[in-house]
């Protein structure tokens, strides 16, 4: 099927379809979303794309349709950043869980690349929390509107780039960001839109399919991965990322093969944390406070060994480290030295950012 010549009797034929049940080739997948990102319907376009997603998720997203998705959104909507590094790796979580943390992912990336790793930190602003990456960066004095070559100069310099997401999907922001507040089948991979591509990754879910989403990370030509979903102490709340306060299931993207496994606090040498430590904070600006403490090596102790964790597992999906208990104990040694926080400055100086901002910050965690 064409995407360019769709119209409406071939978008119903597939909303039938779905309907009936029945799955979608990769390439009816692509060419529908592709549509609909490319306005065809007019002003019924809302109407169809709301049908086609709701359509899809009542049936159940195939791997085969998902991936279609992501063709849209990384080989046709993407305005790609060249860089040439195959050890790229990039942290992201899926949004939506029912635990609201602190910005663990940013601290995990800045940490992370402090050891060496490079990482694109992609962000936009929070649509289910108070502080998103873009949130929390610009509260600290990260220009980001940066000029690509800026960043792009970080990630090779400092081994950290961040980039927002949305000037580099123009038609994906336009039309889905903002439409759909629950699980829908994009939830299971946009979060790996980037514009500078990494094939190694940490992905957060806030749903349990991570095998599932593994095997998308697979057909995208992924790397090495670890999609994990962290629990709480009762098992029955989620974060999207590996949890201090409970068990994390962990599905692993490695030679092509995928293999599922838990792990826990106490099988890598950590204590099981309070989960009103890592809990957001109700403000922004003490969002900002709370990861300039982290870096410095003095916030709680549950937040630091959350963010060493997750910037363990990057250490380790890079290679970096070939054990994923070393490498947590190795970035939670780093963290305590409190030199991370060197990572932030080179950030928001390359950005052209206002240093100024924050030193204010790193001022006010000192005295506290």
């Amino acid at each position: 099927m064409d995407s360019n010549k769709i119209n409406r009797f071939d978008a119903r034929s597939i909303l039938e379809k779905l309907t009936r049940g029945n799955n979608l080739k990769r390439k009816e997948s692509f060419s529908m979303f592709k549509a609909i990102l490319d306005n065809k319907f007019g002003k019924f376009n809302d109407i169809y794309f709301g049908s086609f997603f709701a359509a899809m998720q009542t049936k159940g997203p195939t791997k085969e349709e998902i991936t279609g998705l992501m063709d849209a959104v990384l080989k046709y909507d993407r305005i790609p950043l060249n860089f040439n590094n195959n050890g790229l790796c990039g942290i992201v979580g899926s949004g939506r869980d029912n635990i609201k943390t602190i910005n663990v992912s940013t601290a995990a990336a800045l940490v992370a690349s402090g050891l060496g790793v490079k990482v694109v930190k992609n962000g936009c602003r929070s649509e289910s929390s108070v502080s998103g990456t873009t949130d929390v960066l610009e509260e600290l004095g990260v220009n980001i509107n940066a000029k690509s070559e800026d960043m792009l100069r970080s990630l090779e310099r400092n081994n950290i780039g961040f980039f927002d997401a949305e000037p580099y999907f123009p038609k994906t922001f336009k039309h889905y960001v903002g439409k759909f507040p629950f699980i829908n089948p994009l939830s299971f991979a946009l979060s790996v839109a980037s514009a500078v591509e990494f094939k190694n990754m940490v992905f957060g879910l806030s749903n349990p399919n991570t095998e599932f989403t593994a095997t998308i990370l697979k057909d995208l030509d992924f790397k090495s991965a670890l999609v994990v979903q962290g629990l709480d102490s009762s098992g029955k709340k989620y974060i999207d990322e590996i949890s201090i306060i409970g068990k994390t299931k962990i599905s692993e993207l490695k030679n092509k093969k995928i293999k599922t496994y838990f792990i826990t606090p106490e099988k890598i040498g950590l204590k099981r944390g309070k989960q009103e430590e890592i809990t957001q904070h109700k403000t922004n600006e003490e969002n900002a406070l709370h990861l300039v403490k982290i870096l410095l090596g003095k916030s709680n102790t549950s937040s630091i060994d959350i963010v060493a964790m997750n910037a363990g597992a990057l250490l380790y999906v890079s290679g970096k480290l070939n054990d994923l208990k070393k490498a947590i104990a190795e970035a939670k040694k780093y963290i305590l030295s409190g030199t991370a926080i060197l990572q932030l400055k080179k950030l928001v100086i390359s950005s052209k950012g206002n240093i100024n901002k924050l030193n204010s910050y790193v001022v006010k965690a000192n005295e506290n």
